[in-house]
């Protein structure tokens, strides 16, 4: 695995921050092997594991990095909460969770954005609140692909063309930016 990969995972999972101000240059430092050992150890931490702790970006840890790539949905990652995609009308989440690339596409949104916080307004609904809140009826959030953003600090029209890069579908709104990960382009 090329050290640039691991750097690009790390701030997809929410390490992008100590990478800063290199980021995902491809040259191992002192910045990617910090970034990679408080990733190694959350990882032991939330997953119950025992992976090396080194600071390297080796076979082990780029498979480790892939694993909670793939259960960022499940798990969360480092900025994201799952319980902050609850339906705010039943408490629920969407069978399986929440999609992984949704959280990985806030991560690399919110280190595209300097590393503001992201606040998720809406993230999955049920049928019957997005009924209540006059969600679209084959809308994103009721499979857990969707969340009604606020970056902290940053305007709506800011957060809405920093979006196009990542996610397909995005909406502006006045005081917010809806982000998803449906399987073709939409804009309004």
């Amino acid at each position: 695995m090329s050290v640039q990969n691991a750097q690009n995972k790390l701030i997809q999972l929410g390490y992008g921050e100590e990478l800063r101000p290199y980021g995902a240059d491809g040259k191992f430092g002192t910045k990617t092997s910090n970034a990679t050992e408080s990733f190694q150890k959350d990882y032991n931490r939330i997953f119950n594991k025992s992976i090396k702790v080194d600071g390297v970006p080796g076979p082990e840890t780029n498979r480790a990095l892939d694993h909670a790539r793939n259960q960022a949905g499940v798990k969360g990652t480092k900025n994201f909460n799952i319980s902050e995609f609850r339906c705010k009308g039943s408490g629920g989440l969407s069978k399986g969770g929440i999609d992984n690339n949704l959280l990985l596409k806030l991560e690399e949104l919110r280190y595209d954005l300097g590393g503001n916080a992201i606040v998720i307004n809406s993230g999955y609904r049920s049928v019957a609140h997005n009924r209540v809140v006059g969600g679209a009826s084959g809308s994103q959030h009721l499979y857990g692909k969707a969340a009604d953003i606020v970056v902290r600090g940053v305007s709506p029209s800011r957060v809405y063309s920093a979006s196009d890069k990542f996610f397909n579908g995005v909406g502006r709104y006045n005081t917010f930016t809806h982000v998803d990960t449906r399987a073709w382009k939409a804009r309004f």
